[in-house]
């Protein structure tokens, strides 16, 4: 009895001190948050989504360095090969649309970060790749499951644009695909396969397997919310509240919820249709 009442006590002890570090974690994310809008203002500028975005990507990029330290004797050629595989595609993709130094960083960070995640994804709780399962038969399965799954999504997503910007030109579809290809994998990649994969890594054996998939959700849902609308915060809170909880619960929730059931490749299919659609459509 006196042992059972120990170890509660040690796993008791154990939640209160990986849960200190998970909200230690995101202290730093809100802080870096805070600071992009802070320093955005001084500026004068427009760049409030974009030094959120990029900043939080390096944030993520340091602890993915940190991981790839530590297990980098499991690191293999394979695990590089597809990391220079689809950071590549999303290279080629999002050079169509932003300057060049933004492309070259955010591709680096999407390559690291692969390289953490992929090196985290052994363990049976976490987002696994397909890829590195080398379970290519799947793959038009997941292809063909993301599809479906985010076509009400799409359309949800495309209707909001509509009403919000007004009525847009078709653009080419072919055009919309490829540049849809960036958003998909990089994001994907970046806030979800690696960022929830490092959670569960943290907080494997130290908490019940229902928390640290409840954490890592999070930290791969709102995030990756908030750093679309930084300065919504600045000029209208309802609104920026309504938005962090909207695209968490329809956007972010399938996304992670696919990676986490399903793999990487699928949710990369979902990500993907949702921009081509808004891209096909104008927007």
């Amino acid at each position: 009895m006196r042992n059972v009442v120990l170890n509660k006590n040690m796993n008791n002890n154990n939640f209160k001190k990986y849960f200190i570090y998970t909200i230690l974690l995101f202290t730093i994310f809100v802080l870096i948050y805070i600071i992009s809008i802070v320093h955005t203002l001084s500026k004068q500028d427009s760049g409030f989504t974009y030094r959120a975005w990029t900043w939080t990507e390096y944030y993520i990029f340091c602890l993915a360095l940190i991981v790839i330290y530590k297990k980098f004797k499991w690191l293999s050629l394979r695990y590089i090969a597809l990391g220079i595989l689809l950071s590549g595609i999303s290279y080629f993709s999002f050079i169509q649309q932003t300057d060049i130094f933004t492309v070259v960083t955010n591709s680096i960070v999407t390559f690291v970060a692969f390289l953490g995640g992929s090196l985290l994804s052994g363990g049976s709780n976490r987002n696994k790749s397909l890829l590195i399962l080398q379970k290519h038969k799947s793959l038009f399965k997941s292809f063909l499951i993301g599809l479906i799954v985010a076509l009400p999504f799409a359309l949800i997503n495309y209707i909001y644009f509509r009403l919000t910007l007004g009525e847009a030109e078709w653009t080419n579809i072919f055009s919309a695909g490829f540049l849809a290809l960036a958003p998909g994998i990089s994001e994907e990649i970046i806030f979800r396969f690696f960022t929830m994969n490092f959670i569960f890594y943290l907080l494997e054996g130290k908490v019940e397997r229902k928390y640290s998939v409840i954490i890592s959700f999070f930290f791969g849902i709102v995030p990756h919310s908030l750093i679309h609308f930084p300065e919504l915060w600045i000029h209208n809170i309802p609104g920026a509240l309504f938005m962090l909880i909207s695209t968490s619960f329809l956007f972010g929730l399938p996304m992670a919820f696919l990676q986490y059931k399903r793999n990487l490749e699928t949710a990369i299919t979902f990500h993907w249709f949702i921009d081509f659609i808004r891209f096909f459509g104008g927007y």
